[in-house]
């Protein structure tokens, strides 16, 4: 499982005395026409403006990169490891504006994640299972039963086998993952020991139409991340 935010560059020069890197710039090689022009001026830059320090080559350790924000926000303040292969560092990039580059800075440090929480908005399955069942009605006890038994499921699940399919752009420590198969037959099964016949018509149509990462049942792998000096 990974469901942090995903970030390009992998390799970065950094300067020990002034603990700043950038990325090198084969991996802006992506870019193309003014954008690949741009890139190349700025290392080059960075390059001059060191010329006289101690610089070392630093690798991306590991895919996880934090957000201090949104995914969609350019300002937001990003934070990964890197190496020297020696030792681990903390890196951070930001920006001030956004029309500028982001400023990279490293310190020692690594990045340590809590446990993956697995969970689904049980709300709005309450609320989608009702309208389901419109012009009719389900008694609200056999929601909760069901709601009851779902989060019970959800409980069960292990978020490390689960795939990932996107992150949530508006909580960057939150990734969305299908209901997998195992779970998704044993909330069937557990559904005819609320519902009666007559009822899982709908109740069938209900899972059927959101199991996948885009619906009500869909999961969400919360995952934090702490600093460690």
């Amino acid at each position: 499982m990974n469901n942090t935010v995903q970030y390009p560059h992998t390799r970065f020069i950094g300067c020990q005395e002034c603990q700043v890197l950038h990325p090198i710039l084969h991996d802006s090689g992506r870019l193309s026409g003014d954008a690949q022009e741009a890139a190349a001026d700025a290392f080059d830059e960075f390059l001059t403006a060191h010329t006289a320090h101690a610089l070392i080559e630093l690798q991306r350790q590991g895919s996880a990169t934090t957000s201090s924000g949104p995914v969609w926000d350019p300002l937001a303040r990003l934070c990964f490891e890197v190496s020297d292969g020696q030792q681990n560092l903390l890196v951070t990039a930001q920006r001030t504006a956004i029309d500028e580059p982001r400023e990279y800075r490293f310190v020692s440090g690594r990045l340590a994640s809590s446990a993956a929480v697995v969970t689904i908005e049980d709300s709005n399955v309450r609320r989608g299972l009702d309208r389901q069942f419109f012009p009719h009605a389900v008694r609200p006890s056999k929601i909760d039963s069901f709601v009851g038994m779902l989060r019970e499921v959800v409980s069960q699940i292990d978020a490390d086998a689960l795939e990932i399919a996107f992150d949530d752009a508006e909580d960057p420590a939150v990734s969305i993952a299908r209901f997998p198969d195992e779970s998704y037959d044993e909330v069937v099964t557990r559904c005819f020991e609320i519902f009666d016949a007559a009822e899982m018509s709908s109740v069938s149509r209900f899972l059927a139409a959101n199991r996948n990462e885009d619906g009500l049942l869909a999961l969400r792998v919360r995952q934090d991340f702490r600093v460690l000096a």
